[in-house]
């Protein structure tokens, strides 16, 4: 796949809107699974069904998937099919593909109607087949192979709107308009997961650290365990498909990101961001690097967690996880810019940049628990509590803490500093108090909701 995040996984989230039948891009047309391998699973096929749209959208390609047990030759029922699929094409075009995964056989065909024979060449398919799906097939992750066949589709056609040639970086023999290949589903490979170390140090820079990462890809260096990852980042591609396509995608894409690339060191010291443009180069994705035992690692885990990709490659936060984790560390660079609902950065209004008096970026009201009124006329300091009445966009408060107009703050701290009944004062002084680079805690119950939420944050 083209990108990071691609590599890492195929989380494509984009919003559209479909109708139920045929010519539409009902789910039950595009991927028809007969072994409920994938369709247990609605998250994945909606996602998949987003991404079927964007293909019959920009390029007009039908691109349609069937896993089966069925006991036919795997070619003779790819045709029959086809033929089938054909006859009710979304594609005004006539350019469809169809992908068949028989699990009960181990195989996997691909068949390209004459419409797309010059772009979807036999030697992209016998490339695509062996080195895109099969990797994710042995690692029996045949959701990812589906994800990964329509995102290596969809680069070919964006390759092919360019007048670009396909020049496999592979020898492939010819299988004619389509093709079939052994799908080794579960059989794992010896050397998927092998190459040298490659060692880190306490003078090398984040800019050392993703130089080093860009020849790991250009070697085709595999092994999880390399010292120039964070200790997530090794167990997490320890589980993890890598292949040789994720990887020529992925130096591409960080050396056309070059011109442009920021280093920016978080508050606490120990976080690092390598980032863009976000708004005018918003398909450069940012790199996250965590200082262990003294030196620099890149922290493609906490990238995995947070950063989601829409269907042309634009980065964007998954807002739910944005700040869990690890990942609260990373959204000081991030400052001064405003999320929109589906988490892409935007520049903040004039209109609506904050005060510079304020340190975090928001303002409070008082409010009070009903069985507290009596004492809150006797001790309006101690009973008074603060209620979020409007946070800056872009601020910390509103980036790195994750603070929304009307949440209701009941408490603040963490273990000896844990205060489960915190007031007015006490909420804003915490804040006003808490050193640069130290962790905020805010315990917040959301307007209109009942469920108490603990948000964290670094302190500017």
């Amino acid at each position: 796949m083209r990108y990071i995040l691609s590599l890492l996984a195929m989380f494509l989230v984009v919003g559209c809107n479909s109708k139920t039948n045929e010519n539409s891009a009902d789910i039950n047309n595009i991927i028809i699974d007969n072994t409920h391998v994938v369709s247990k699973n609605q998250k994945i096929m909606q996602q998949y069904k987003q991404f079927n749209e964007h293909l019959i959208r920009d390029f007009d390609i039908d691109f349609r998937t069937i896993i089966t047990q069925d006991d036919k030759d795997i070619d003779i029922y790819t045709n029959k099919q086809f033929a089938k699929s054909q006859a009710k094409s979304r594609s005004k075009s006539g350019k469809a593909l169809l992908m068949v995964v028989n699990t009960k056989q181990d195989k996997v065909r691909l068949e390209v109607s004459m419409a797309l024979e010059p772009v979807y060449t036999d030697a992209f398919v016998s490339y695509i087949e062996r080195k895109g799906f099969v990797p994710y097939f042995r690692d029996n992750k045949i959701t990812d192979a589906i994800y990964m066949a329509a995102e290596l589709i969809s680069d070919r056609a964006y390759e092919a709107q360019e007048g670009k040639e396909f020049m496999p970086p592979m020898q492939s023999k010819s299988i004619g308009a389509g093709g079939k290949t052994k799908a080794n589903i579960g059989i794992k490979d010896e050397n998927a997961k092998k190459g040298n170390n490659v060692l880190v140090d306490s003078s090398d820079t984040p800019a050392n650290v993703l130089n080093k990462y860009l020849e790991v890809l250009k070697k085709h260096n595999t092994n999880p365990n390399l010292n120039i990852y964070t200790k997530s980042t090794q167990d997490f591609f320890k589980k993890w498909t890598v292949t040789e396509i994720n990887q020529n995608h992925e130096i591409e894409f960080i050396e056309k990101c070059q011109q442009g690339r920021e280093f920016y060191i978080s508050p606490d010291g120990d976080h690092a961001v390598a980032m863009n443009d976000p708004i005018k180069q918003r398909s450069c994705s940012p790199y996250f690097f965590k200082k262990e035992n003294g030196t620099w690692k890149l922290d493609i885990a906490t990238m995995a967690q947070i950063l989601r990709f829409n269907s042309i490659m634009q980065f964007h936060f998954d807002m739910k996880k944005r700040l869990q984790g690890e990942a609260k560390y990373y959204a000081f660079a991030f400052d001064g810019y405003m999320l929109g609902k589906n988490g892409f950065p935007y520049k903040v209004s004039a209109k609506r940049k904050m005060d510079s008096k304020y340190r975090w970026g928001y303002t409070c009201t008082g409010w009070h628990y009903p069985q507290d009124k009596e004492r809150v006329k006797q001790d309006p300091q101690k009973y008074t509590k603060c209620w979020v009445k409007y946070v800056w966009q872009g601020s910390p408060a509103d980036i790195n803490l994750g603070l929304k107009n009307g949440d209701a703050v009941i408490a603040i701290g963490e273990g000896m500093d844990y205060n489960q009944n915190a007031s007015f004062n006490e909420f804003m002084d915490y804040l006003k108090e808490l050193p640069s680079g130290a962790i905020a805690t805010v315990y917040v119950i959301p307007y209109k909701e009942k469920a108490i939420l603990k948000r964290q944050g670094i302190a500017p």
